[in-house]
């Protein structure tokens, strides 16, 4: 009898181990998928809503904010890899030098049943310095 209890009792921790370690797993990969995604849209937005008459001819760089709002969420539902509902908060965008700060929040459920929530806060600046001859 007290055997059977044991071996009962190795395969219950090891269901819930494995458990422990699928959640810890999604996770880890729900994480790292945001953080391309955010990584990715902010980097060809930026690029592709910079004013490049204004630098060509003013020598700055500028944005336009509905535009890079606009680029922001078409660019990120297409670099999204999961179907995981998500909130864009655009924190600031800075027009003159061009600056974006994002703050993305997807909220998914683990097997369990308790609530994950991966929060990923980016900040990139668009700096360009003229080096003399």
């Amino acid at each position: 009898m007290s055997q059977s209890v044991k071996i009962y009792g190795l395969i219950f921790l090891a269901c819930i181990c494995l458990m422990l370690f699928l959640d810890f797993n999604h996770k880890l990969i729900t994480d790292d998928a945001l953080f391309e995604s955010v990584r990715t849209t902010q980097m060809s937005v930026l690029d592709e809503g910079l004013n490049k008459g204004d630098l060509i001819v003013n020598s700055r760089l500028s944005v336009d904010p509905q535009r890079i709002m606009r680029l922001w969420e078409e660019k990120f539902q297409a670099n999204k890899s999961t179907r995981i509902p998500t909130e864009i908060r655009f924190v600031d965008i800075h027009t003159e030098p061009a600056g974006i700060a994002v703050s993305v929040c997807e909220q998914s459920r683990s097997s369990q049943g308790a609530r994950l929530t991966s929060v990923y806060d980016n900040v990139i600046i668009a700096d360009w310095t003229e080096e003399e001859s």
